[in-house]
């Protein structure tokens, strides 16, 4: 198996209905994508995380799916959605 992660801060607080809309994305994905085991969109609890607020927690069949995942068309109104809302994020990538 292999994770993904990205943790977002956006520029504003980020609305429920954006946020709805992401995990309706993330949905589609896992519907769409047969490699993607399981990719959540979640509000980060922790007061020592700056201003990363949300993160991405994927799970992939293996480093193959996750980079078919990266270039598929499925993957893309996600990408542009988060491109206009988020100042910053950091990715970690691992086999677990």
């Amino acid at each position: 198996m292999f994770r993904h992660i990205v943790m977002l801060s956006f520029h504003h607080p980020l609305p429920p209905g954006d946020h709805d809309e992401i995990v309706r994305m993330c949905q589609t994905i896992q519907n769409e994508l047969a490699g993607v085991l399981e990719l959540r969109f979640v509000t980060n609890s922790s007061d020592r995380a700056h201003s990363y607020t949300h993160a991405f927690v994927a799970d992939f069949v293996d480093a193959a799916a996750h980079d078919e995942y990266q270039q598929a068309p499925a993957h893309l109104p996600l990408k542009q959605k988060i491109s206009t809302l988020a100042r910053q994020l950091i990715v970690l990538d691992y086999e677990a």
